[in-house]
């Protein structure tokens, strides 16, 4: 097993504690040494009810942090040039805070058809900035 997928694998087991009825997503951090940094999988903040979190779609929108976001809170330490691991691609949000803190590369597993026409202006602004940084952005097959 290559360091590809054995970090794939561990964000993929990071997304199955999702409770997200829709879209399970995971996250791995990881430094320029393959040294595991963080792991994050997308829900609400620490002590919420997470069964409220989704009750209806615009409630989990506003309410639900992305695996992305989580594994960078929880790293407790400076991200700058590590790479994150991503069952799907990140969000124009989540790519900004990701430039934000210096990760350099970024891997996910290519876009299926639903989630790339659902996502589309998202997903591109996302590219536009890791471009502008210099963000590599590495499709990953799963």
């Amino acid at each position: 097993m290559n360091w590809n997928d054995y970090f794939m694998g561990l964000a993929q087991a990071a997304a199955a504690k999702s409770k997200d009825p829709s879209t399970r997503v995971g996250a791995v951090i990881v430094d320029m040494n393959r040294r595991i940094v963080s792991i994050g999988y997308n829900g609400p903040p620490r002590g919420t009810n997470d069964n409220y979190a989704y009750s209806t779609r615009e409630v989990k929108m506003r309410r639900v942090l992305h695996a992305e976001e989580n594994a960078m809170l929880f790293a407790g330490r400076t991200l700058r040039g590590c790479a994150i691991y991503c069952t799907h691609h990140p969000c124009a949000h989540c790519a900004a805070l990701i430039c934000q803190v210096g990760i350099v590369e970024v891997y996910h597993p290519p876009l299926d058809e639903g989630f790339a026409e659902r996502w589309a202006a998202d997903i591109a602004e996302a590219r536009s900035m890791f471009v502008e940084l210099g963000v590599q952005r590495i499709p990953v097959m799963v």
